[in-house]
C-alpha cells in the first residue's frame, strides 16, 4: 500500500450534503482554526508617532520663527525705511518744484518696496500658520490618514487571501491514536468525523464498550451515506454476528482462557494454563462435529457428570468427555476449572445461538447494551479484543481500521497485542479511554495523544505532566510606594538700634607761687560724661514641599507546566487538544471535532498551508466547502512551497465507489443471507 497525497475532491459540493466531505479520505480528528488574516503580509509603514511629530511640529515652528525674524530684521524695515525715504524724497521735491506726483512715487514704492513687503509678510503668514497647527491636531490628521492607508492594504490582502481556507483538517500523525477523558456528546460527534475519514480509504471495524451508544451517530451517518454497515447489539446478537463462529477450535479455546483471566496479577498465570488446557481438551472431543459455545457449554457440564439432554453431544462425544477424556487422577485438579468454566460459558451458549458467519460490510459496529457490569459483559470484552486481534492478523489484502471506545473495559496486555498486531499490518487503531488511570495510564505515549475534558484533578494533573513543563518568566512581587514631604521653617527676630553719646570735659588747673611756702605749685582736673544705647530687629520665613514615589516588580524563573490541569478540566465537549510527540520536539494543537464544521464557509479537508506560504494565491489541497472555488487546486504535489510536506495518506479504497445508478450491487451486498440487510 503505498503512500500519496491526499487527492482533492472535484466538483461542487451537492447542495445540502455537507457531510459528503466527513467522507475525504486523510484519517482526521477535526479541525484546527486560523484566521486568514494571520497569512496577510503586515502594512510595511509604521505607525505615526506622537513624539515625533511634536518635535516636527517644534522644529518648523522654530524655523517659522527665525524665518520671520531674518525677514523682519534683513528685508521688512530696511523696505519700511526705503519707502518713507521715497515720501520724504517726494516731499522734498513739491517744496522745490511746487509739484507732486502722486503715482511716481507708489509706483517707485511698489517696485521697490514691494518684494520686500511680499515676503516679509508670507514669512508672518507661515509664522502664524504654524501657531495655528498645534502638535495634537497634526497626529489626529497623520493617524487618521495611516488608518486609512492601513485599512486599504489589509482589504487588498484579504481579498488575495479569500480562496484560503480557515479551517483545516486535523490529520493523525501515526497509526495508533489514544484519547483520554471527554464526554458523551464529544465522543459521538469525534468518532463521527474520525470513522468516516476511516471509511473512505478501508474497511472499519468499530466496537463500543461504554453501552451508551458513542458510535450511534457515525451509523445514522453511514447509512445517510448509502455505506453498507451492519450493527450488532451484544450479547443478544452473539450468535448472529459470528463472532466466535469465526475462531477455529484452538483460538477459541485460547481467547476464552484469555478472557477469563483478563487482568488477574501474575500469581494465577497457573489456573490460566490449566483452563487453556482443560478447553483444548473438550474442543479437541468435540472437533468432529465443529465447536459453538453451545457444544462447548454442554461439554463442560458433561464433564462435570451432567447429563445433556437432546443432541447437542452425540452419544459417543458425551461417553468420552464424561469418562476417559479426564482421567481420575487430572479430574480432581481440573473440577475448579471446570466450575469456572461452565459458570461463564452457560450464558454464552444462551446468546451465540448457531448462526451466519460476519457477514461482509464495509462498516461492522460491535455495541455493548446498557446494563449493570456483570462477570459474563467483562468476559464477552475481552472476547471481542480477542476476535478482532484475529481479524487483524488473518485479514487478507486491505485490513480494516479499529475503533474502540471504551478501551478502559480491556486488559493492558490484550490492547499491547492488538495494538501490536495493527501495527504489523499497517492498519490504524484509536482507543477511547474515559479515564487516565489504572491500565490506561500504562497506555499513555504509545501513539498520539489526544486529551479531551478530564474532570478529575488527578487525572488532569497526570496528562499535563504528559505534555511537559516549561521554564517562563513570572511576577513575584509587586511594590508600590507613595510619599510625600513638607518643610516648612518660619524665624523671626526683632532689632532696633539708636546711638546716643554726649561728653563733657572740663578742665581746671591752678598756680601757686609758693611765698609762703617757699615754692612754685600748679594742678588740674578734668571730667567726661558718655551715653549709647543701640536695638535692631529682622524677619525671615522659609517653606519646602515635596512628594516621591517609586514603582517595582520582582520577576523571577519558575518550571510550571505548558498546560495547566485546569485548562483541561475544562475543555468544551467538541475541544481536544492533540499532542504530537511524533518530531523532535512536542507540538500541541487545539482541535474542534464537531462535525458541522465541514459545513462553514473556508473550511477544507486538507491540512491548513504554513504561515510562510504566501507566494500562491489559489486554494491549497483539498477543498473547501464552497460552490465557486476562487482558484484551482494545487496538484500535482511538486507545485507544493519548498518545506511543507503534505503528510502522507493512503488512496481511498478503489473497491468503494459508491453505486449512484444500482446499477450492479456492489461485493458487500452479494451472497448475503436472505432477510438480513445492513
Amino acid at each position: 500500500m503505498r503512500n500519496s497525497p491526499v487527492p482533492a475532491a472535484t466538483g461542487p459540493v451537492p447542495a445540502g450534503q455537507p457531510e459528503l466531505l466527513l467522507f475525504t479520505p486523510g484519517p482526521r480528528l477535526g479541525w484546527v482554526f486560523r484566521d486568514r488574516r494571520e497569512l496577510a503580509a503586515p502594512y510595511p509603514e509604521p505607525e505615526p508617532n506622537p513624539q515625533a511629530i511634536q518635535a516636527q511640529a517644534a522644529a518648523r515652528m522654530t524655523a517659522a520663527e527665525q524665518a520671520w525674524g531674518r525677514a523682519w530684521k534683513w528685508i521688512g524695515k530696511p523696505s519700511i525705511a526705503l519707502a518713507l525715504l521715497l515720501v520724504l524724497l517726494a516731499g522734498c521735491a513739491e517744496s522745490v518744484s511746487g509739484s507732486f506726483n502722486l503715482g511716481a512715487t507708489a509706483v517707485a514704492i511698489v517696485v521697490l518696496c514691494g518684494p520686500g513687503f511680499g515676503y516679509a509678510g508670507w514669512r508672518w503668514l507661515q509664522r502664524e500658520r504654524a501657531r495655528d497647527s498645534p502638535p495634537h491636531q497634526e497626529y489626529k490628521q497623520a493617524l487618521a490618514d495611516w488608518d486609512q492607508r492601513a485599512t486599504g492594504h489589509e482589504s487588498a490582502e484579504l481579498a488575495r487571501l479569500a480562496g484560503q481556507p480557515e479551517w483545516g483538517s486535523a490529520t493523525v500523525p501515526a497509526r495508533r491514536t489514544d484519547i483520554f477523558g471527554g464526554t458523551i456528546v464529544g465522543w459521538q460527534a469525534l468518532l463521527t468525523v474520525h470513522g468516516a475519514s476511516l471509511l473512505a480509504q478501508r474497511p472499519l471495524l468499530a466496537v463500543d464498550l461504554t453501552g451508551r451508544h458513542t458510535l450511534g451517530q457515525l451509523t445514522a451517518t453511514t447509512q445517510r451515506r448509502g455505506i453498507p454497515g451492519i450493527t450488532y447489539r451484544l450479547p443478544h446478537d452473539l450468535g448472529r454476528c459470528g463472532l466466535l463462529a469465526e475462531l477455529s477450535p484452538a483460538q477459541l479455546a485460547d481467547a476464552i482462557a484469555e478472557a477469563l483471566h483478563a487482568g488477574t496479577p501474575g500469581g494465577t498465570r497457573t489456573d490460566r494454563a490449566v483452563d487453556a488446557w482443560v478447553l483444548h481438551q473438550l474442543t479437541g472431543a468435540l472437533s468432529s462435529r465443529g465447536v459453538t459455545p453451545q457444544r462447548l457449554a454442554a461439554a463442560t457440564r458433561a464433564a462435570l457428570g451432567h447429563m445433556i439432554p437432546g443432541d447437542i453431544l452425540s452419544p459417543a462425544e458425551q461417553e468420552l468427555i464424561a469418562g476417559d477424556l479426564f482421567p481420575a487422577a487430572y479430574r480432581q485438579q481440573a473440577a475448579a476449572s471446570l466450575m469456572r468454566l461452565n459458570a461463564v460459558l452457560a450464558e454464552l451458549a444462551a446468546y451465540a445461538a448457531d448462526g451466519w458467519p460476519t457477514q461482509a460490510a464495509r462498516y461492522t459496529c460491535l455495541a455493548l447494551d446498557a446494563g449493570p457490569r456483570t462477570a459474563s459483559g467483562e468476559l464477552l470484552a475481552a472476547l471481542i479484543v480477542q476476535w478482532l486481534t484475529v481479524q487483524v492478523a488473518a485479514a487478507p489484502g486491505n485490513p480494516p481500521a479499529v475503533v474502540i471506545a471504551g478501551a478502559d473495559e480491556i486488559t493492558k496486555g490484550h490492547l499491547e497485542r492488538l495494538t501490536d498486531a495493527c501495527e504489523l499490518r499497517g492498519v490504524p487503531v484509536t482507543l477511547l479511554f474515559r479515564h487516565l488511570c489504572d491500565d490506561a495510564a500504562g497506555m499513555l505515549g504509545g501513539g498520539t495523544t489526544a486529551f479531551m475534558r478530564l474532570g478529575n484533578y488527578t487525572e488532569a494533573e497526570q496528562a499535563a505532566a504528559y505534555i511537559g513543563r516549561r521554564h517562563t518568566f513570572v511576577v513575584s512581587s509587586y511594590t508600590a510606594t507613595r510619599g510625600g514631604n513638607q518643610t516648612s521653617t518660619h524665624g523671626g527676630s526683632d532689632g532696633y538700634s539708636t546711638g546716643d553719646s554726649s561728653s563733657d570735659a572740663r578742665t581746671r588747673g591752678w598756680q601757686s607761687d609758693g611765698v609762703l611756702g617757699g615754692g612754685n605749685t600748679s594742678g588740674g582736673r578734668t571730667r567726661t560724661n558718655g551715653t549709647s544705647t543701640s536695638q535692631n530687629w529682622s524677619t525671615s520665613w522659609s517653606q519646602a514641599d515635596g512628594t516621591n514615589w517609586s514603582d517595582a516588580a520582582t520577576r523571577q524563573r519558575v518550571y510550571e507546566y505548558a498546560v495547566e490541569p485546569t485548562a483541561l478540566q475544562n475543555l468544551p465537549d467538541y475541544a481536544l487538544l492533540l499532542a504530537d510527540r511524533s518530531g523532535s520536539t512536542l507540538q500541541l494543537r487545539a482541535v474542534e471535532c464537531d462535525p458541522a464544521i465541514i459545513s462553514f464557509p473556508g473550511a477544507s479537508t486538507a491540512p491548513l498551508p504554513p504561515v510562510g506560504w504566501l507566494a500562491y494565491t489559489g486554494m491549497p489541497p483539498g477543498v473547501m466547502n464552497t460552490a465557486n472555488p476562487p482558484g484551482p487546486a494545487i496538484d500535482p504535489p511538486e507545485q507544493y512551497p519548498a518545506g511543507w510536506q503534505v503528510p502522507p495518506a493512503e488512496e481511498p479504497d478503489p473497491a468503494w465507489l459508491p453505486d449512484e445508478d444500482n446499477a450492479q450491487p456492489p461485493w458487500w451486498q452479494r451472497n448475503q443471507p436472505p432477510n438480513e440487510q445492513p
